[in-house]
């Protein structure tokens, strides 16, 4: 059996000091930044030796359905709270098998990539939670499979290695069939699947409704990934990325180069990245409405070396070099320097410091302004007199 590559948890990650960078410079142009959830959320390391590795995939729907005009959909989903889940690999399960198989052939006819994978584990929850008024049903399917073969050239030297990640943007548009010990055969890519399989009554409501078409699409699409060129990916290179699985007791662990890829973060270049609903109103024995959130995707890739992101025949690649050469460029995709972007969080930091700073010394003189520590003022009083002294000092006179 293949051995994982594994180097998903680091010590320190460029990725996460570049999207910290990215949303602080979106705050001092936009002064807000837009929340991302992702339909696909994709997370890869890239190791420039071309050994195999295990990239994640997350895939997500949300569903819910308004039945506060009571009905059939009411009476059987009021008050249900429940969870289906399953976890299983393709060594242990011919059906996850087939499908790993079925993903090898779209990569390499849709996909045109050399890339395969040896062994597939799935993840597969379904949360659903019913009220008085409505139900919402959250899909999640993680698929983490082992890769091998995505090396294009092997570089050395002056010469860069090209690694093929068109593999990334694969999408199973037909029913993915797993059988389950708990479920038995089950649909996984479609939302209606577990609704048909542990949910019959509500299922019997649905069908044949304009409901039922949204409700089938496919669950397992990575397509968006590939949608975005990836030279236009926000990217930075950090000279001293630490591996926390080289780390042992009393070491940091090793250094190496790593050039880092993120797409799906709101910003001046990709913009604002929000939500899209689907909104449907059917009919069955009373009226419902359906709503299905489409978050926006995101991705990021970590890539050994000094990497360039571009496009290899219409598909996308990364190019790296274990080492930066003399002439080359440490830019972001952007045209922005790795100083640059750290300059400019470092100036944030600075000004949201200088706030906070600003802030609390308000705070406590404000605080402070219940007991009053200043000299007492001189005042003169005149003194006060009954008016019935008047005539005592008229017959002193």
């Amino acid at each position: 059996m293949l051995k994982f590559i594994t180097i998903r948890q680091r010590i320190q990650t460029v990725t996460k000091r570049f999207l910290l960078a990215s949303a602080i410079l979106s705050l001092l142009v936009f002064g807000t930044v837009a929340p991302i959830w992702a339909t696909v959320d994709f997370n890869a390391y890239l190791p420039i030796e071309g050994t195999p590795i295990t990239p994640e995939f997350k895939f997500t729907k949300n569903v819910a359905i308004d039945y506060s005009n009571g009905g059939k959909l009411k009476d059987a989903l009021m008050g249900k709270n429940m969870t289906m889940s399953f976890s299983d690999t393709s060594d242990n399960n011919t059906s996850i098998k087939t499908f790993m198989e079925n993903i090898n052939t779209i990569f390499a006819t849709d996909r045109k990539s050399t890339a395969t994978i040896s062994n597939l584990k799935i993840e597969y929850q379904v949360q659903i939670n019913g009220d008085s008024n409505h139900a919402t049903l959250d899909y999640l399917i993680k698929l983490i499979p082992t890769l091998n073969g995505y090396t294009l050239n092997k570089g050395g030297g002056d010469v860069p290695t090209v690694l093929d990640i068109s593999w990334m943007g694969f999408a199973m548009k037909d029913p993915v069939i797993i059988s389950t010990q708990q479920y038995g055969d089950l649909d996984i890519n479609s939302p209606i699947g577990a609704i048909q399989k542990q949910l019959p009554e509500v299922y019997s409501v649905l069908k044949g409704t304009s409901a039922e078409s949204p409700l089938s699409v496919s669950l397992i699409d990575a397509s968006a990934l590939v949608n975005y060129p990836i030279d236009k990916w926000n990217s930075i290179f950090d000279p001293a990325y630490t591996l926390s699985e080289t780390a042992g007791y009393g070491y940091a662990g090793q250094k190496v180069a790593v050039t880092g890829f993120a797409y799906g973060q709101s910003d001046i270049y990709q913009g604002s990245l929000r939500a899209v609903n689907t909104e449907v109103d059917f009919t069955a024995d009373s009226k419902y409405h359906l709503t299905i959130v489409e978050r926006a995707s995101s991705g990021t890739i970590d890539a050994a070396g000094h990497a360039n992101g571009y496009m290899v025949q219409g598909t996308p690649a990364i190019s790296t070099l274990a080492q930066v050469g003399s002439g080359a460029s440490v830019q972001t995709a952007q045209g922005l320097s790795t100083t640059t972007i750290y300059a400019m969080a470092g100036f944030a930091v600075v000004i949201a410091g200088g706030v906070f700073w600003w802030s609390n010394k308000k705070m406590k003189e404000s605080i402070k302004r219940g007991v009053d520590t200043s000299p007492a003022p001189t005042f003169k009083y005149e003194e006060r007199k009954h008016w019935a002294d008047k005539f005592d000092e008229e017959k002193k006179e």
